[in-house]
């Protein structure tokens, strides 16, 4: 079976996931010049500031988030 990549508005259930992401950014250095790791309560108050116009998106494999 072919697997497919897609992507889609995010929505709060995919939070977790996003966060996941971002810090392993943070960790690996790569992606960003951020030190900090960001808690859950962070992301929740960025994913609200990121609605309306410029919206998050995520994409997904298998049904997993693997990017944003």
């Amino acid at each position: 079976m072919d697997s497919q990549l897609t992507t889609r508005v995010a929505s709060e259930q995919d939070i977790e996931s996003i966060r996941m992401i971002y810090n392993q950014g943070i960790e690996d250095r790569i992606a960003t010049l951020e030190t900090e790791q960001k808690d859950l309560t962070f992301m929740k108050n960025w994913f609200k500031q990121h609605q309306g116009r410029y919206k998050v998106l995520v994409a997904e494999h298998n049904g997993k988030v693997v990017g944003w």
